[in-house]
């Protein structure tokens, strides 16, 4: 069920369908295609780990809490901002490092989580 390639869109689809003990175990694998909005699945990806957002707050913080600019740039671009207010406020205070520029991360990286904050407000 977790898409086989770049193009594998179906296989998203299929998820959609799918109760959710059968798609929560897989969401750890999922996040791996948020390393890289340029594929096609990935979109697709990001809207169905989006309808699990208790479950993703987690897994986005790991994410957020590592060293890959990329798949941390996604993270703030594509799921930070439209997850719950309740989800925000778990991953406050990783995105506050990020914004603060304390972890050495680039300068887009930086200003994507100074918006991201922005969204952080009730």
């Amino acid at each position: 069920m977790i898409p086989k390639n770049k193009f594998d869109i179906e296989a998203v689809e299929l998820l959609r369908n799918k109760p959710a003990n059968e798609v929560v175990p897989l969401l750890p694998e999922l996040m791996t295609w948020m390393q890289d909005m340029n594929w096609p699945v990935s979109k697709h990806v990001a809207e169905l780990l989006l309808t699990y957002p208790t479950e993703i707050t987690p897994l986005i913080d790991e994410v957020l809490a590592g060293d890959d600019d990329m798949w941390i740039y996604w993270c703030l671009v594509e799921l930070v901002p439209k997850l719950p207010f309740y989800s925000k406020l778990v991953l406050a205070e990783v995105v506050e490092q990020i914004a603060s520029g304390q972890r050495g991360f680039d300068e887009d990286v930086i200003e994507l989580a100074q918006e991201a904050l922005q969204s952080f407000k009730p």
